[in-house]
This record gives structure tokens, C-alpha cells and sequence, in this order.
């Protein structure tokens, strides 16, 4: 079977879980530094240079790169970036009344205005400040509210770079396409000479990219079991930054050949924007947690609030405007 036919087939249901499971990998990989302190090892950092969550961001933004493309191509540019807004910032919108919420139960120090600014930069992705001052400060690692907000700034230009390579025509030229993933694979690579956000956002479009090309080729690569964990050891003897795009691809292979899950609520975006501030309060309340122990209470706890936000807040603006998830 090929990976068109399964992104066809009722096996694609699989992805839903597969975003949760990353999500809920982000999630245990934070505990490590909330619970014992900013620079604490994450897991599988010292095996393979990435922590847990290093390796879930990077698998999310292929698997954007494989489902983004084909709404791209699918879509005009209106409806294409109508999907990205309905999808991202409803529930973005209110995670951010949730996590300046919580700081100011903890003890933030901060005014309305001060507060407000804060807010307006994130909800733009102009400059996502992830501190409040006062906030958590008791806490292993205080005053920071949501981490993982970071990474939605650079899936939004990843974004505009999908749409606008599809709108030149560039999926329809194979030779583009590999092109495209040699290049941004070599800017991976060498990311540390990179300024500013190119450094944090090169790895992370490469990964888009390898996702692309999937959707591309996806009725060329079969979708085999062999080929997916032969992708996935290459984790441990490959630097992390040239075979994320290869790790992904397995990961998503073992999912569309697992047994066929039952359709579920796709709480994954949900997990991610919220785990970080439920671990940060937990703490608050729960002072002394080993990393584990937070990890597991953190992950069932920040389940409601993700099945809330998908069903009051992601769901119904992307059932009203119909469009993609």
C-alpha cells in the first residue's frame, strides 16, 4: 500500500492519535525542566542530542508539512489561509486568558496594560513573550507561563512558505521539490551559523519540507514497516538535525499501519498550549513533584482543558467556516 492510498484510507484516522501522542511527549519531556529547574537533561537528550519533545515538535511539523501541502494545493490562497486561522487561534485565544489566568493566581506581578501588551503579542505571534513577572515564583523554573508558544510563530511561516511555493507551481516539478529538501536540510545542518529566528526555524521547516515532499511522492512510497524502523535508528547514529524528516516519516508510517483506531476528538493542539501552565501550577500546588510524577499529573490534568478547548473552542469555528482541519 502506498502512503496516498492510506492518507485515503480509514487508517489515516491514526494521525489523530499519533498528534496526541506528540503532544502528550511534549508534555513528559517539559516536566524534567519544571520540576527540577531550567538546563535539567529532557529524555533522550544525552542519547541523541534532542530531548523527547525536541523530537515531537519536529515529527509535528512534518506531519503539517505532509497534510498542509495537499490543502495548499487543494484550496486558493483565501480558503487556505482560512483553514490556518480557524484552526490556530480560537483556541489560542483562549489559552491565553487560561495561562494569564493561572500566573496571576500564582502571584504574577504585573498591571492591566502590562498584562494586555502581553497578551496582544502573543495572540499576533508578533513577539511571543512567554514570562510574567511574579508569576510561579516559587516554582523550579518561575515566571515562565507557556514555553511551547514558541513554535507556533515559526508553523506560521512555514505556512506562508507552503503556500506560496505550491501557488508558483513548485509541487508540480519534482526536481524543485528534492531541491527544496536538500537545501533546507543543508540550512538544518547548519543551523548554529544562522541569525536570530533562522536558527530555531531552520530544522523545523526542514522537517516541514520532508513532510511536503511526502505528500508529493506519496504515491510512490509504500508504506512498510521495514522502511519506517530503519528511518527511526537513523535517530541514533545520524545527527538529529539532517534526519528528523526521515524519523517523522517512519513514525507515520508505524501509524497508518497500526490496527484502526476509532475516530476521536483531535485534543493534541489543545495539549500542547496548555500542558506547560497546568505543569507550572501543579507544581505551585504540588511543590516537590519527582519529574515522573509530574509528567503524569500534568498529562491528566491538562486532558479536560484540551477536550474543552476542541469542543467549545477549535471544533465549532472550523465546523462554521467549513473548512479543513
Amino acid at each position: 500500500m502506498t502512503l496516498g492510498r492510506a492518507l485515503r484510507s480509514p487508517s489515516s484516522e491514526n494521525l489523530t492519535l499519533l498528534r496526541i501522542v506528540l503532544a502528550v511527549a511534549v508534555i513528559v519531556s517539559h516536566a524534567w525542566p519544571l520540576a527540577l529547574g531550567a538546563g535539567t537533561g529532557e529524555p533522550l537528550e544525552y542519547l541523541t542530542g534532542r530531548s523527547l519533545g525536541g523530537w515531537a515538535v519536529g515529527v509535528f511539523f512534518f506531519l503539517s508539512g505532509l497534510l498542509i501541502t495537499g490543502s495548499a494545493e487543494r484550496n486558493d490562497v483565501a480558503r487556505f489561509w482560512q483553514a490556518r486561522v480557524c484552526r490556530i487561534f480560537p483556541g489560542l485565544a483562549v489559552a491565553l486568558i487560561v495561562t494569564a489566568s493561572l500566573a496571576l493566581a500564582s502571584g504574577a506581578s504585573t498591571n492591566l496594560q502590562q498584562l494586555t501588551e502581553w497578551y496582544l503579542r502573543a495572540i499576533t505571534l508578533v513577539s511571543i513573550e512567554h514570562r510574567i513577572a511574579g508569576a510561579f515564583a516559587l516554582n523550579p523554573y518561575p515566571e515562565v507561563v507557556n514555553g511551547p508558544l514558541w513554535s507556533l510563530f515559526h508553523e506560521v511561516v512555514a505556512y506562508a512558505l507552503c503556500a506560496a511555493f505550491v501557488l508558483a507551481g513548485g509541487t508540480r516539478r519534482t526536481t524543485l521539490v528534492i531541491a527544496l529538501v536538500v537545501v533546507t536540510t543543508a540550512l538544518a545542518w547548519g543551523h548554529d551559523v544562522l541569525p536570530g529566528r533562522l536558527a530555531t526555524f531552520a530544522p523545523l521547516f526542514a522537517a516541514f519540507c520532508w513532510g511536503m515532499a511526502a505528500y508529493v511522492f506519496r504515491d510512490r512510497i509504500r508504506v512498510n514497516l521495514f522502511l519506517a524502523l530503519a528511518g527511526m535508528t537513523l535517530a541514533l547514529v545520524l545527527p538529529w538535525t539532517i534526519v528528523t524528516g526521515v524519523v517523522a516519516g517512519g513514525l507515520v508510517i508505524f501509524a497508518l499501519r497500526c490496527p484502526i483506531f476509532p475516530p476521536m476528538k483531535d485534543v493534541s493542539y489543545g495539549l500542547y498550549i496548555y500542558g506547560w501552565p497546568v505543569a507550572q501550577t501543579v507544581v505551585a500546588l504540588l511543590p516537590g513533584l519527582s519529574p515522573e510524577a509530574l509528567a503524569i499529573i500534568s498529562v491528566f490534568a491538562t486532558y479536560p482543558l484540551a477536550w474543552i478547548s476542541w469542543t467549545y473552542a477549535e471544533s465549532p469555528g472550523l465546523t462554521w467556516r467549513r473548512v479543513e482541519v
